[in-house]
């Protein structure tokens, strides 16, 4: 992480105009620098641990870090269409068509006409794709964990609250 200091002190907190999140209180005009610093660790951690997902995927199951998050994400409804799986995985609809052929080729997805709209393809996990999905959720896990490390229970429970925060601040930009 980059060590920036974003809390404020007491005194501070009474100076400066200023919004509390759990126990953290962070200043308004913090200094751009501490929140670009701040979003900088935020995509490295989030890009360290898909890479992390990604290498242990790809050696122990001969998947991709993509095909991981579209089995998590189907493993999560009946099916999607691709351009739904692209918007959740942030990234563009012609990579998702490959990492949906090459699950299709391990037998892990499949694709089928939607009922409601017969112009839409569904895209679904098979049986295979559905166990291969619980071993991922392990995995994921398991990578998580071993990143969270030397964390204690009421840090890791603010950390849960403030990435949720995060998560939902997202969502609304």
């Amino acid at each position: 992480m980059s060590g920036v200091d974003m809390t404020a002190t007491a005194a501070t907190h009474a100076e400066r105009p200023a919004f509390e999140h759990g126990a953290i209180v962070v200043e308004r005009d913090a200094s751009p620098s501490a929140a670009l610093a701040l979003g900088r660790d935020l995509m490295l951690a989030g890009s360290r641990l898909r890479d992390a997902v990604g290498r242990r995927a790809q050696r122990e199951f001969g998947i991709t870090a993509l095909q991981a998050e579209m089995l998590l994400l189907l493993a999560g409804r009946r099916s999607m269409i691709s351009t739904e799986l692209a918007m959740a995985c942030g990234v563009n609809a012609s990579t998702v068509t490959h990492a949906v052929d090459a699950g299709i080729e391990r037998g892990l997805m499949g694709r089928e006409r939607n009922t409601a709209d017969r112009r839409l393809v569904d895209i679904a996990l098979t049986p295979l794709g559905k166990r291969m999905a619980d071993r991922v959720r392990t995995l994921v896990a398991e990578v998580a964990g071993d990143a969270l490390k030397g964390m204690l229970p009421p840090d890791l429970a603010r950390f849960a609250a403030s990435l949720s925060h995060v998560g939902r601040n997202l969502e609304k930009s």
